[in-house]
């Protein structure tokens, strides 16, 4: 499942680790306890699930990151399967669909940096004394050197002069006693974002070691070059001089890797067009890096619950699709999504060019982390997207042994999302919260494969129950979820989409019902490339400068769509 890394995408979204916990809270008001009556054997094999998980989850894939050659074993193992269980190729003649991602960034030969002073002049060793930030935009980096403090608030730039090139030198740690609830972001990335927009040309953040860019470290460039130095002996005495001035080109580009999405179909027995769509991620964190909840580990992130476990959970299901006797009236697509660790850049690139008419999608199954099921509780999401659903839940939880609590919003750090904001009602099985997650100790043998047995029971239940309908479910436009715990800031109603965009902005994959997004004209689709007086090139610029409003400011959004640009006015609300 994806944390949607660092703090500007909790912001949007909240951290999945929070949000998961909030949503728990939630269901917990809701929750249905049903009757302890097995009413017949498990249709998956639990042992089958548990040896997927196994190799999914094993040193050898190395934590399956997008565009890594444990994820492209994955995938390979995803489509052998296929093939062998007589599924259909989803994508033409194909079981993969490519899609490209910036994975880190690639530092190039002609970087080169060196600070001058009247008595000196060291030229400083790539790798040793500086490195480019994976925000670092490409080009020269030269000027005086004006040092500004933290450069927490826009204030510690006023230095800036307008009539010559300005390099910033921040000091890239926190003052004593600052901590993380202060209500200011002191991430390096926002700090070089304000010396952006305060006139400088360029920033030095002086760091005690190198932040050298990880793998997933996806580039996010602020538009000016922002470089690290280590003040070492090779560099102390050049940076405290009160005359010094950078020279030098900071050449940076982008690392581009390919992820697939791996599908295939079971053809129902009176399909027509419409069908069903399962699907998981079998993506994960790799090394860890900026999403593992212990990133200075550098260890495999095996990830068996998130989401080997949802993946097998896919394969089990496929295999019993695939026997004649279980065919099912519609069909079912089933598929493997990548990239969703780093903001479900699979699952939304499928959604944006489906192997099939959206429209003709009766609902999206989505199964991420639903190996934990030790205390036979499960929570379903989404359950309120259609109304039908909760008709149809009733009927199929009757006399299982499971403990079913409903969250009825579809929107979530999943997979689910990329359909749901597409018009599709989804539901999302996620069997809880625990102490692994997003780190390395989430491993295969803590695995409850019964209960990914009877996830899958329920899941056939419910297919069966899909399958059998002659109408199409209602799709339900969800408002603003109501949950526990509050929020803090202003409030937009928008769901964003992590995907590039050509000529930088913000694309919105959707926004809720009745928010002030809606209420401003904003629609999914919509590239935000302006929000008040500030340029948004990516999500942190949005999330930067929709923190910078208050809750009922009346904000000027720029976008673009179908061609042209439009300003809009939404007028913000408050976060419960």
């Amino acid at each position: 499942m994806s944390p949607f890394n660092e703090s500007v995408k909790k912001a949007i979204m909240i951290s999945r680790h929070q949000l998961l916990v909030r949503w728990t809270a939630t269901a917990a008001a809701t929750l249905l306890v049903l009757s302890a009556s097995v009413l017949h054997a498990q249709s998956l094999d639990a042992d089958e699930l548990l040896d997927h998980v196994r190799y999914l989850a094993s040193d050898e894939l190395a934590g399956r990151e997008t565009g890594e050659p444990g994820a492209d074993s994955a995938a390979a193992y995803l489509e052998d399967h296929f093939v062998a269980l007589g599924l259909e190729p989803l994508f033409g003649d194909g079981y993969r669909q490519p899609f490209e991602v910036a994975t880190t960034i690639a530092v190039g030969p002609k970087s080169k940096v060196a600070i001058h002073t009247p008595m000196e002049a060291p030229e400083l060793v790539l790798g040793r004394d500086w490195y480019p930030f994976t925000f670092s935009s490409a080009g020269p980096i030269s000027g005086r050197i004006l040092p500004t403090g933290y450069g927490l608030e826009a204030n510690d730039f006023a230095v800036a002069r307008p009539t010559s090139k300005n390099t910033a030198m921040i000091d890239g740690g926190t003052p004593a006693g600052m901590h993380g609830h202060g209500g200011i972001d002191a991430s390096l990335r926002r700090r070089a974002t304000l010396a952006r927009e305060s006139g400088m040309d360029g920033v030095i953040i002086k760091v005690a070691e190198l932040n050298m860019p990880l793998v997933g470290e996806r580039p996010s460039p602020v538009g000016i070059p922002v470089i690290q130095i280590v003040e070492n002996e090779h560099t102390a005495s050049a940076l405290n001089n009160k005359y010094a001035r950078v020279h030098g080109i900071v050449d940076v580009s982008p690392v581009i890797a390919t992820g697939y999405n791996v599908g295939g179909i079971v053809k129902g027995s009176n399909p027509g067009d419409e069908l069903i769509v399962v699907g998981a991620h079998y993506d994960h964190l790799g090394l860890g890096g900026p999403g593992s909840l212990d990133p200075e580990s550098q260890e495999t992130h095996n990830g068996a619950d998130d989401n080997a476990s949802g993946t097998a959970l896919l394969l089990g299901l496929a295999e019993h699709y695939s026997k004649p006797e279980n065919r099912p009236s519609k069909s079912i697509a089933f598929v493997g999504f990548s990239g969703e660790e780093m903001g479900l850049l699979g699952s939304d690139h499928f959604a944006e060019d489906p192997p099939f008419d959206l429209e003709n999608v009766v609902a999206m199954i989505n199964f991420d982390m639903v190996g934990r099921m030790d205390d036979g509780k499960l929570q379903l999401f989404g359950t309120e997207t259609a109304e039908e659903f909760d008709d149809l839940l009733d009927r199929v939880t009757e006399g299982i042994d499971i403990e079913v609590s409903r969250v009825g919003d579809g929107y979530g750090p999943s997979d689910q999302t990329s359909f749901y904001a597409r018009g599709v009602p989804v539901l999302h099985f996620f069997s809880g919260t625990h102490s692994q997650y997003h780190r390395p100790e989430d491993d295969w043998e803590l695995i409850d494969a019964d209960g990914m047995a009877a996830i899958g029971d329920l899941t056939i239940a419910v297919v069966e129950e899909l399958a059998g309908r002659d109408e199409s479910l209602t799709f339900v436009e969800q408002q603003r979820p109501q949950q526990g715990g509050g929020g803090y800031g202003p409030y937009l109603g928008t769901i964003p989409d992590f995907g590039e965009v050509e000529g930088g902005g913000l694309r919105l994959s959707g926004v809720r019902s009745e928010s002030p997004a809606e209420q401003a004209g904003l629609t999914g689709g919509d590239v935000v490339i302006r929000f008040g007086d500030k340029d948004v090139n990516d999500i942190y610029d949005y999330t930067y400068a929709l923190r910078d409003h208050a809750p009922g400011d009346s904000v000027m959004i720029r976008v673009r769509r179908g061609g042209e640009e439009l300003d809009l006015t939404a007028v913000l609300g408050k976060r419960n």
